[in-house]
């Protein structure tokens, strides 16, 4: 489906005023944004100083800031989300679901408070598949969004996430779909760390039957990363009655720059509904070390090349117009597009280049 049939598919909640049809603003806001416009202000200056572009976005004149400003806040994000979606093809959304909470921070501002977003991710195909806002706990706005995945959307999935969604409703939640998860374990669980320490007290003494244990080393930006990773399924009675658990893991990090010599070393822990059988001490370090993959292929992308935590949009136009920059960022990442940066500066000097990059060049 295109770019243009899919954003026409979404309701119009606009009552009158409809001279700009709603595919067009919505159209002219992602090509303003591929070319470096930070602001809905911006959107305005763009299309005033870009008129060849309207008569491919169906615009017979360059809208102003109140007519876009009015659609952003009448929008249903989640219809939105569910549109864009639709761009592109079927494809098997692969193993791994990474999940992670984002603050809006430009959306904030006296006794508007910002605007708070969770995020699902697919691994390996780098797509936002949808966002929800969070009025509380995150692990409540992720409950939202695996509804919105449906029966089968979980099947044979890994979601992976930090410890602010390691909840019993939730973890019950992904077994019930037939999903598994493996989530961080923090302090904000403090008798389950507690337990996990108390079985790894016992790995150091002797192994068991089904421990596993894994080493592997990174060199990166001068630096060699170590990564020690061990998973253990002997769960104390405690921890077996969190739903769905199988085992307790725990990654050491050990840093050390090639130049100086200088180590640091991080250690952090898990519980996971994988089993032994299913996944070992190396596979479960890798899932660990996926959970910053919205942090690195989103959330930066979008705060420093689309200055989304610059902007001072509130409300739901703020979370209309992340839902926007997390379908650019998607657009990017499936048209391989590795220098992400060059690219905007290339589509900010040739507008119409943008536009044939999201398919809406009309011959």
């Amino acid at each position: 489906m295109t770019l243009r049939e899919a954003l026409s598919q979404i309701p119009d909640p606009r009552a009158r005023n409809r001279q700009y049809p709603l595919w067009g603003l919505l159209a002219l806001i992602l090509v303003a944004f591929l070319s470096r416009v930070d602001s809905l202000r911006g959107v305005e200056r763009f299309a005033r100083a870009n008129p060849h572009l309207l008569p491919h976005l169906g615009l017979r004149k360059a809208p102003g800031h109140t007519a876009i400003t009015l659609l952003l806040h009448r929008l249903d994000p989640e219809k939105l989300q569910a549109a864009l979606l639709q761009v592109f093809p079927e494809a098997d959304l692969g193993e791994v679901l990474v999940v992670d909470g984002k603050h809006l921070r430009g959306s904030g501002k006296g006794k508007s408070a910002q605007v708070k977003l969770v995020e699902v991710l697919a691994l390996h195909l780098h797509t936002t598949l949808a966002q929800a806002r969070a009025e509380g706990r995150e692990d409540q706005a992720l409950l939202e969004l695996l509804d919105r995945l449906g029966a089968e959307g979980l099947k044979g999935k890994v979601v992976v996430g930090d410890a602010g969604y390691l909840y019993p409703e939730l973890a019950g939640k992904v077994v019930q779909k037939r999903g598994a998860y493996l989530f961080v374990l923090k302090a904000n669980q403090g008798e389950l760390l507690e337990w996990a320490l108390e079985v790894f007290k016992g790995m150091e003494e002797r192994r068991l039957p089904g421990e596993t244990e894994a080493v592997w080393n990174l060199v990166r930006d001068g630096e060699v990363w170590t990564y020690r990773v061990w998973a253990s399924p002997y769960l104390p009675e405690e921890v077996r009655a969190f739903p769905g658990a199988r085992q307790v893991v725990r990654m050491e990090r050990e840093v050390r720059h090639k130049g100086t010599g200088e180590v640091r070393r991080t250690v952090s822990y898990a519980l996971t509904s994988l089993g032994p059988e299913v996944a070992e001490a190396r596979r479960l370090g890798e899932l660990l070390l996926y959970r910053w993959e919205v942090e690195n292929r989103s959330f930066w992308v979008r705060d420093v090349l689309l200055h989304e935590d610059a902007c001072q949009v509130r409300g739901v136009g703020a979370q209309v117009l992340a839902a926007l920059r997390a379908f650019l960022v998607s657009m990017l990442h499936r048209q391989g597009v590795r220098e992400k940066k060059a690219a905007l500066e290339a589509f900010s000097f040739n507008p119409l280049s943008a536009l044939r990059f999201l398919g809406l060049y009309a011959v």
